[in-house]
This record gives C-alpha cells, sequence and structure tokens, in this order.
C-alpha cells in the first residue's frame, strides 16, 4: 500500500527532530570530555553523590546519634575489599560507623582535625578514581559528617556522576527547548500556510474553463504566491486556447449551416429514392452542426443569473414539444412524477439538456421503445427507455456511432451538469434500454438526493 505524502509541518517538524538529535549527540560529547578530562570537579561530584546516598543512614536514637548503613549501599560498603571506605563522625569526633580500620586511616584525616564542612583529596591523579572527601549532613555546628574514600571505582560512580549531570544540565533543558522550537515552528508553518490550504480548496471548485477563474495570491509566502501566479498564467492559456477553439467551432457550424440548407432545399425538388437517402444523410449532418453550436455556446461564457424551476412544469413543456417526434418515430413517451424537488439552474441549459436526452433514446432504441420522463426524485430528471419491442430493429446506425449511445448530446448534457455543479449519470438496462439521470442543486441548498 502506497503511504500518503506527507504535509509540510510533518517534513519540517522531522527535519528539526533530526539535528535536535544531532546537536543532543554533539553537546553529550562535548559535555563528556569537558567533565572527564576536570578530576578534581568530577572527584568533588563524586564526593556529593556518594555521601548524599550515605547522609540517610543518621539516626537519633534516645537522644543520641547512631549510623546504620544504608541498605541500598551495603554492597558497595558493607563488604571487604571493595575499595569503597566509609567514616560517620559525631560533633565531638567519635567514630559512629566505619567499614575499615586503621588500614583506611590513611584516606581520611584524623578525627580531631577534621572540622571542615566539605573536603576533597585526590589520593591518586588519573583515572579510574582515586579519591577521598566528606561533608557535614547539614550546616549545624553539631552535625554529624560523613566521610569517603573511592580506591579503583569498581562500580563506576564516574559514569554515574557523568550521567547524572548530563540528565540534569543538558537533558531537561534540551527537551523543555526542542518542544518550545517544535509548538513554535508548527504553529508558524500552520499560520503561514493557511491561505495556501484556502487555495487549495477553491482550486478543486475552480473551472478551469471560466474566464475569471484564478486563485488568490495576497497573503501568501512569496514562494507560494509565485506558484500561484504561474498557476494562474495556465489557466489563462488553458482559456485563451479553449477560446480559440470555441470560435473557431462555432465559425464552422455557423459556415456549414447555410450550404446544408442550401443542398436540402436542392435535394426535395428531386424525386429519387437516391435523393431520400442523401437528405437522411445532411440532417444527421444538420444535427451534428446544431450539437457541435450549442457546445460552443455553453462554452462562451457570460451566463445569466440561475432561477428557480420546476422539474414537473419543464418536463411537460419539452415532453409535449417533442411528443410528435417520438410517436412519428415508432415509439411511445410519457412522463411520471415521483416527489420532484424544484432545483436552480439556467431554463434555457436545462430544456437543452432534456431534449438531448429524449432525443438520444429515440436515436438508439428499437421501433416501438417505450421511453419514460421522470422529474423526481428531489431535483433530478431522468430519462428511460427499454431498448424497443422485441422483434422490431432499432433503426440502422451509421459510421461512427457506437453501441454504448456516446456522442456529442451526452456530452453536452454532462457539460450542462457541470456547469450548474450538479451531476450526469447514464447507464445500460441489464433488461435492455438505457437511463439517463441528470441532477441539479436544489433550491432549498440541500444536496440532490442519490
Amino acid at each position: 500500500m502506497k503511504s500518503e505524502t506527507p504535509s509540510l509541518i510533518a517534513v519540517v517538524v522531522r527535519q528539526i527532530m533530526i539535528f535536535a538529535a544531532l546537536a543532543m549527540v554533539a553537546q553529550l560529547v562535548g559535555v563528556f570530555l569537558e567533565y572527564w578530562s576536570d578530576n578534581q570537579n568530577l572527584g568533588r561530584l563524586a564526593i556529593e553523590l556518594e555521601t548524599a546516598a550515605l547522609i540517610p543512614g543518621v539516626r537519633i536514637a534516645e537522644g543520641k546519634r547512631t549510623y546504620v548503613l544504608p541498605v541500598e549501599m551495603r554492597a558497595r560498603y558493607g563488604a571487604a575489599d571493595t575499595g569503597y571506605f566509609v567514616r560517620a563522625l559525631d560533633p565531638s569526633g567519635a567514630i559512629l560507623y566505619t567499614n575499615c580500620a586503621s588500614d583506611c586511616e590513611v584516606y581520611f584525616p584524623t578525627p580531631e582535625t577534621r572540622r571542615l564542612d566539605f573536603w576533597m583529596m585526590e589520593l591518586k591523579p588519573g583515572k579510574p578514581l582515586n579519591i577521598s572527601g566528606g561533608r557535614s549532613v547539614s550546616d549545624d555546628p553539631d552535625a554529624v559528617t560523613i566521610d569517603v574514600a573511592i580506591v579503583g571505582d569498581r562500580d563506576g560512580i564516574v559514569y554515574r556522576v557523568l550521567f547524572n549531570e548530563i540528565q540534569d544540565h543538558m537533558a531537561l533543558p534540551m527537551s523543555l527547548l526542542l518542544i518550545v522550537v517544535l509548538g513554535a515552528t508548527s504553529l508558524s508553518i500552520a499560520q503561514a500556510l493557511r491561505p495556501v490550504r484556502e487555495s487549495a480548496a477553491l482550486a478543486a471548485r475552480l473551472d478551469p474553463l471560466a474566464p475569471t477563474a484564478r486563485l488568490p495570491v495576497e497573503g501568501m509566502p512569496r514562494e507560494i504566491a509565485d506558484y500561484a501566479k504561474a498557476v494562474n498564467g495556465a489557466l489563462e492559456r488553458i482559456f485563451g486556447l479553449m477560446r480559440s477553439q470555441r470560435i473557431m467551432t462555432s465559425a464552422i457550424s455557423h459556415e456549414v449551416r447555410t450550404p446544408l440548407a442550401m443542398a436540402r432545399l436542392e435535394l426535395e425538388r428531386i424525386a429519387d429514392p437516391r435523393a431520400r437517402k442523401v437528405e437522411e444523410d445532411l440532417e444527421a449532418l444538420n444535427y451534428l452542426v446544431e450539437q457541435l453550436t450549442t457546445l460552443a455556446r455553453l462554452e462562451s461564457g457570460g451566463i445569466v443569473e440561475p432561477e428557480r424551476i420546476d422539474p414537473v412544469e419543464l418536463a411537460q413543456q419539452v415532453v409535449a414539444a417533442l411528443a410528435p417526434l417520438v410517436f412519428s418515430s415508432g415509439r411511445t413517451i410519457e412522463l411520471d412524477e415521483r416527489e420532484p424537488a424544484s432545483f436552480r439552474g439556467h431554463r434555457a441549459m436545462i430544456e437543452n439538456a432534456l431534449r438531448n436526452l429524449i432525443d438520444n433514446a429515440i436515436r438508439h432504441s428499437g421501433l416501438g421503445a417505450a421511453i419514460r420522463v421522470v422529474a423526481g426524485p428531489g431535483p433530478c430528471l431522468s430519462v428511460s427507455d427499454d431498448g424497443g419491442a422485441k422483434g422490431k430493429a432499432a433503426p440502422p446506425r451509421r459510421e461512427g456511432e457506437g453501441a454504448d449511445r456516446s456522442g456529442l448530446g451526452l456530452k453536452i448534457v454532462g457539460r450542462i451538469a457541470e456547469i450548474h455543479g450538479g451531476r450526469f449519470e447514464f447507464a445500460d438496462l441489464p433488461e435492455g434500454g438505457a437511463v439517463a439521470k441528470l441532477c441539479l442543486p436544489p433550491a432549498n441548498g440541500v444536496s440532490p438526493q442519490s
């Protein structure tokens, strides 16, 4: 299944996220290198991290201070030969807790001299960390102090320090910045593309043959406005081409009518069966010329304002006018009503469309065919025929006529439907014959029924 083309907002947001990820990676590398190269700062942060985790072990029971190693720190400071040492001192300098004896005195100052709020000493430069240090539990002069020594850093405290620094000083600020940038960018693009979306909706409704079919360019970004101007230029060229074709078609149609009329007058004076056959051919040619003229007139523009039309009254008028032609051709015609509703349109065009549909049924049905004109349901008109009675052949088709009954007549009806914003449907019936349906915008503004 082919995926849909992403929107411009999605493309921009995706690009911002990619570059933001690259920026975060670059900043991550920079932060890592900066901290990794500064052993003093790493040591200080490691002492602060470890003492903060050990401070909860301070207890006061019956007015006396005691110390119990926190559960989560026992694996590191409760076992022997781990390389991690701890000592808790009361305000007088007495040892409340220690995980080592005299072997770790080298890492800590003597209790008598230990009176600083925070201290640190580098035991050995470089990596892994070899440091000792400590701090008071609080600012109170009588507070308990916690001293720690890290020798070899087997548990990788340095990496926890780096992770905490990245999380506190980079991840959160960068995430907030990214959210703000993405939100501002999405909002800005959405506002900038609003006229573009409106133009796209207008373009979907444009009739390229209408002389006023243009896209607006006001209020658009310069690049989009240039694109809209290019589209307008293409529409102007299309309209100019169609106008030239209409003028040519109309001119040819009018020029051909006169010699056709003169030829028919001359043939009427000849009493020969072959002359009658030529008259039939001239009649078909005259019909084609009339259809071309009608099509050129439809595309000529300058259409008057639509009016409210009663489908029953219009159908009665057209059926009454064409009934003699229908009966003389060996077919029948009837008018039926099925809950019709009035519609808005150009009366002359709708009459022309209904005439074309009835004429199409006459031309392409067999002798004895029953033609039915239906007003309704809703703002629709339909013409159907049963194809003719069995055993009665349809009139012979002339060269160029197709079995699907397509021709200029139906194209004209379709174009009339487009001009009115309606729809035209045509289908052959399984039992024989065909049905054509023309639906137009209703007078009450509700969509035509299906």
